[in-house]
């Protein structure tokens, strides 16, 4: 299922199968972890969430990167481990 990944905590069920499901609800859940950037897993290919999502993120001054979600997983543990705070947030189809 989809899922929050942050350096400190798993949040293993994120209700979101697709990226038209990014409320304010599923966004609250990653703005609740204070991320300085949002890497966004879109699936096995790399998409775009709606503009209202990017513009929702970038209001609050956080990065938001989407990419396919092994790109997203390799890139969430380079700058995990270099201590930022990130957060990767991997969307998996129901």
């Amino acid at each position: 299922s989809s899922c929050i990944v942050a350096p400190d905590r798993l949040v293993s069920d994120w209700p979101v199968t697709a990226l038209a499901q990014l409320d304010d609800a599923a966004l609250a859940a990653l703005f609740d972890l204070q991320p300085d950037v949002i890497l966004l897993g879109t699936g096995e290919h790399q998409a775009f969430p709606p503009a209202r999502v990017m513009a929702a993120v970038l209001q609050r001054g956080i990065g938001l990167e989407p990419m396919a979600n092994a790109a997203c997983a390799r890139t969430y543990n380079v700058l995990a481990g270099e201590g930022r705070k990130v957060v990767a947030a991997f969307v998996l189809p129901g």
